[in-house]
């Protein structure tokens, strides 16, 4: 029992009544044998307690810190706190300390999504033995399922593009813990989404009974990421095309504000994690801690005449070859709003005064903020994956597989203003996801290890290292198992299955 809570921690619950999709905080509630099943009115309550566990821990700062300062773009910017992470990175030449507190946390934390969602289907299984198939309410059962199974599958995503090979809990009762393969998992969380896709709302996640759940599409975009992982561009195409055929999604104009509070749940988003200070100064809050102050850069500037400063933890800073590279590229809207740069003013009219540059897509303008509720990003949602997204990899599938991949790839361009492209290679492609998806859950990193890029690019001479012994290699492209769970759980010192 001892080694099982070690490796995914307690389970906290899943059921609790309310009224709406938001208001529902299901920390440390739990799901007991008093539960009345037959009252299939409260079906959806389970679901929200899922959700839950994706906004917290799911976000948690440390696990993104992790997340995306592995790539040449970013690095946590930081060498007098949490010095270990910087050796996750290119400045620490990829020496990951399995010692590293972050590491456990990272692991932990997708297990007690994956536990909490096995739970949650569970539960929706004893809702469903009240039910009679060919119902609407046995329709939303099935729906139901879908969104927790791309819930867990998120988790996974998570799990096999950072540490590789993991453990496949399917049974929360389960006593072997040897892990399987990248691959193993991939196809797993593939056939799982697949599985429940025919079965889930065909909609946006913002036209939803409950705003922001995820539908068939979310499923489909999060598959074909693990299709991409895999390399079956056929399987990406399908799935991407058909997102792009159903004409119900579209770029949010505004860049801008795409990741501010006016692009929350737009047409844009198929998968978020919705956070809500519910408009009030104090009082409850469904958020994620300090996620976004963990990447905020100091800013000051004045509101009605006084002085006025917004400061975060200054983790989070691009390198300057990026900002460089970008522009070269003659980038405008998406590298003012993706790096803060210190010295310059935001268009708000506020001063950057921290020294190196910043993730600006975890900046929120203080005219957009509560009053008096003003840390850094408290009131906003956490993007998980766009509709941009989609078209780069509907794109990149096309070329792979012989065909001609520009019109996705130009209309991503088109939005930031930048000039069509004839006859897109894979590279350019590339290039794209590389500026539209920069700080976005390490999937610049990814890219480069899925493309055999890796070694080239992390250790470009260029890049300022704190460690100078150290460099990336292929056995470094995933992260050791965390200290404490070998400790614990001796079967993951086994070869992967």
């Amino acid at each position: 029992m001892k080694a099982r809570y070690m490796m995914i921690a307690s389970l906290a619950a899943v059921l609790l009544t309310a009224c709406s999709f938001l208001e529902i905080d299901t920390e440390n509630k739990i799901a007991t044998s008093a539960i009345d099943y037959s009252n299939t009115s409260e079906m959806y309550q389970p679901v929200i307690g899922a959700y839950s566990k994706l906004r917290w821990p799911g976000m948690h700062w440390v696990d993104n810190l992790l997340w995306t300062g592995r790539d040449d773009d970013m690095t946590t910017g930081r060498d007098n706190d949490q010095q270990d992470a910087l050796r996750f990175g290119y400045r620490g030449g990829y020496q990951c300390p399995n010692s590293y507190w972050g590491l456990n946390n990272a692991w932990i934390n997708a297990y007690e999504i994956i536990r909490a969602c096995n739970s949650t289907l569970e539960a929706l299984d004893k809702y469903a033995g009240y039910l009679k198939e060919g119902t609407s309410d046995y329709a939303d059962y099935l729906s139901y399922r879908g969104e927790v199974v791309t819930i867990s599958m998120w988790a996974y995503y998570m799990m096999s593009t950072s540490f590789g090979a993991c453990v496949l809990l399917t049974d929360n009762n389960q006593t072997r813990f040897v892990r399987s393969t990248r691959e193993h998992v991939c196809e797993y969380a593939l056939q799982q989404l697949e599985a429940v896709i025919p079965n889930m709302k065909r909609v946006r996640p913002n036209q939803m009974p409950h705003p922001g759940a995820f539908t068939a599409f979310s499923a489909e975009a999060l598959a074909a990421r693990f299709a991409l992982l895999l390399g079956d561009y056929a399987k990406v195409e399908s799935l991407t095309q058909d997102i792009i055929d159903n004409g119900n999604f579209s770029l949010y104009p505004d860049y801008y504000n795409l990741f501010k509070i006016p692009g929350k749940l737009c047409d844009e988003s198929l998968m978020e994690v919705q956070v809500t200070d519910f408009g009030l100064a104090t009082g409850d809050y469904i958020g994620i801690d300090q996620w976004y102050v963990s990447m905020g850069a100091t800013l000051t500037g004045k509101v009605d005449g006084q002085d006025v400063s917004i400061s975060g933890w200054n983790f989070m800073q691009y390198n300057s070859l990026f900002v460089n590279w970008c522009k070269a590229r003659g980038e405008t809207i998406r590298l003012e709003t993706s790096c803060l740069e210190g010295g310059s003013t935001t268009r708000e009219g506020f001063l950057v005064t921290s020294s190196g540059i910043y993730n600006g897509k975890a900046y929120l303008p203080y005219n957009q903020m509560t009053e008096g509720n003003t840390d850094w990003g408290r009131n906003n949602n956490v993007r998980l994956l766009r509709y941009a997204e989609v078209l780069l990899m509907n794109a990149e599938a096309k070329i792979r597989n012989g065909k001609n991949g520009d019109d996705p790839l130009n209309e991503v361009r088109s939005r930031a203003s930048m000039p069509t492209i004839t006859g897109a290679t894979v590279d350019q492609v590339l290039d794209e996801r590389r500026m539209e998806l920069c700080s976005e859950w390490g999937l610049r990193y990814t890219d480069l290890v899925r493309t055999g890029k890796a070694d080239e690019v992390l250790n470009n001479p260029a890049l300022v290292r704190d460690q100078a012994n150290g460099e990336w290699t292929e056995e470094k492209a995933y992260w050791p198992v965390p200290g404490l769970q070998l400790l614990n759980l001796p079967e993951l010192e086994k070869d992967p299955e």
